[in-house]
């Protein structure tokens, strides 16, 4: 970023414009994995996530939108010099003989490359300002990352819970019907001891 703040040239610029998009495209793959983990939440938690992930999905697409707008004018400016630059050597290499012409063309020429040189500087501090939207957006979105993973962890430990508690209640019911079993069998043999002792 300080190396682009620093620019003059129409190189630095379009280097700081790739490195903006790198950095648009490391996000939205970022964004792309948390819509996939999302999916694997629970409703309660799945819907307040979903509305940060559309919320940043729909940021970055506006910073795509302005970056190509910044690499347009960055175009069309370098256009726009290069074809002032050819009349200029046009017009230098012509005798007219009236030099309140030449004076007159050199300041438009001047008006034309100071106008130029403002769209770049504009275009060159909104790429700045994407790129600084975009690391934040990146940070924001690796803590909203290691949420979800914490998240994640928390509910496999919960479902090893249940899991455990699912087998003590089966071995709690097993041994229950064991004891049932047992209680009737006492009971049967009650009762014959019973009817063997009244046998007259």
């Amino acid at each position: 970023v300080e190396t682009a703040e620093s620019a003059s040239h129409q190189n630095d610029r379009r280097a700081a414009a790739a490195d903006a998009q790198r950095s648009l495209d490391a996000a939205k793959e970022v964004v792309e994995l948390l819509e996939m983990e999302c999916g694997a939440l629970p409703k309660t938690q799945r819907s307040s996530l979903s509305t940060r992930v559309r919320s940043y999905r729909s940021e970055l697409s506006d910073l795509g939108r302005r970056l190509k707008t910044v690499q347009r004018t960055d175009s069309h400016v370098a256009s726009a010099a290069a074809a002032d630059s050819i009349r200029e050597d046009l017009f230098s290499g012509r005798d007219s003989g009236d030099q309140a012409d030449e004076r007159s063309r050199m300041l438009a020429n001047h008006d034309r490359i100071a106008a130029s040189n403002d769209r770049l500087r504009h275009a060159h501090a909104a790429t700045i300002d994407m790129e600084e939207r975009g690391a934040a957006i990146m940070g924001d979105l690796s803590r909203q990352r290691e949420t979800l993973m914490r998240t994640r962890n928390t509910l496999g430990v919960a479902r090893q819970g249940l899991e455990a508690s699912r087998r003590v209640l089966q071995q709690m019911g097993r041994r229950a019907a064991t004891n049932k079993l047992v209680l009737r069998g006492i009971a049967a043999a009650v009762i014959l001891l019973f009817l063997f002792v009244m046998w007259p």
